[in-house]
């Protein structure tokens, strides 16, 4: 499955896109991806970006996190493939947590929000709820 607002590359870090391709979908949750793209079609003003390493931008590992990453954890949802750190160009990371948190129902595989940070991390852990915390 791939998604239909983001490229893999905005996914992956750049040594996991430079080796396999297109095929480095198969790293990323399909809960991941339907939600990325439920996010972008509700908050459709501007952009919404996770890594912008191809455009030469500083975001690097706000998808999937590899041992080779500053902030890597065998426990993080990210190193699973589960969850995304996005920032919004129209929307502050308030705004779009705030309405994850009032609207569940509209992102049904949402389960983990981190609270108090500028971008909007998102991940889709095995959990019955929603569940928002603090890093």
């Amino acid at each position: 499955m791939k998604s239909k607002y983001f490229k893999i590359h905005e996914l992956v870090p750049k040594h996991i896109f430079e080796k396999y391709g297109e095929k480095a979908w198969k790293f990323i949750s399909k809960d991941l991806i339907v939600t990325i793209d439920l996010l972008k079609e509700h908050f459709n003003l501007g952009t919404a970006t996770i890594n912008n390493y191809y455009w030469k931008g500083n975001r690097h590992w706000s998808g999937l996190r590899t041992p080779k990453s500053p902030d890597y954890s065998e426990t993080s949802q990210h190193s699973l493939g589960n969850a995304a750190d996005i920032i919004f160009s129209h929307y502050t990371a308030e705004e779009v947590r705030n309405y994850i948190i009032n609207n569940p129902h509209k992102f049904k595989h949402i389960k983990g929000l981190e609270l108090g940070v500028a971008w909007v991390h998102v991940d889709v852990r095995n959990e019955n709820e929603l569940v928002a915390f603090n890093k």
